[in-house]
């Protein structure tokens, strides 16, 4: 894949937007990496440690475990292949370890099992194909974990349809607003950018994402986004 004409995307002034986001958050950023990928490894881990914030950059489920105990870190990045190890049983080591972590799952397995994922409550879930492509996942998917929400890249949002054939969403009604705000907040975007974007008041987007809540029967947006996921509604 030719990636030159998409390098912008990774320059780094939209690097500091994404950290300027996370450092205004509540997140501890101290990042864990785990990878089977080594290149993508050592450059990632490389730009982190410059900016002082790696905790370990490691290969194996296993050996992310003492850096889980010990660095405490606030954000775990992993794809799902690793040189030894599972992907989504270290996620539950994480969330046991460290229950306030964040974390963005990198899939570059061909069928990736998104609604597993889900359950344990990945804030971030990126397939590799949307990598470069001009929705700038890896920024929406920091962007979404800054500010407490849950992303999926759109190759993730197709295949999460597919693995839901029960989709449930027939049964929820919803206007025409409410459907595009809930497109929105799915797509990892804040009220304030919703309301900016539609031309409406944040009263007004307030008011129906409450709406939307009631309908889903949750009490925060998080799980609102959270149960949409799981029902398969993201377009």
């Amino acid at each position: 894949m030719d990636l030159t004409q998409r390098l912008e995307a990774l320059t780094p002034h939209r690097i500091n937007l994404e950290l300027a986001a996370l450092l205004s958050s509540d997140i501890r950023l101290k990042v864990l990496l785990v990878s089977g990928n080594r290149l993508s490894l050592i450059v990632t881990a490389m730009r982190m440690k410059a900016q002082r914030i790696l905790v370990g950059a490691v290969t194996t489920e296993l050996e992310a475990l003492p850096y889980l105990r010990s660095g405490r870190p606030g954000l775990l990045l992993c794809n799902d292949r690793l040189d030894e190890g599972d992907s989504h049983s270290l996620v539950q080591q994480a969330r046991l370890l460290v229950p306030d972590i964040r974390i963005m799952l990198i899939c570059e397995e061909a069928k990736p099992d998104i609604t597993k994922a889900l359950q344990l409550k990945v804030d971030a879930i990126i397939c590799e194909v949307d990598i470069g492509e001009p929705c700038h996942p890896i920024s929406r998917g920091l962007l979404a974990i800054a500010n407490r929400q849950t992303y999926l890249s759109p190759a993730a949002k197709e295949l999460l349809k597919r693995q839901s054939p029960g989709n449930q969403i027939n049964s929820i009604k919803l206007s025409r607003r409410q459907d595009e705000i809930l497109s929105m907040l799915l797509n990892g975007d804040t009220e304030n950018l919703i309301a900016s974007s539609l031309g409406i008041s944040l009263t007004t987007v307030k008011d129906h994402t409450k709406a939307l809540r009631s309908k889903f029967g949750v009490k925060s947006k998080i799980e609102l986004v959270m149960r949409a996921m799981r029902l398969a509604v993201s377009k």
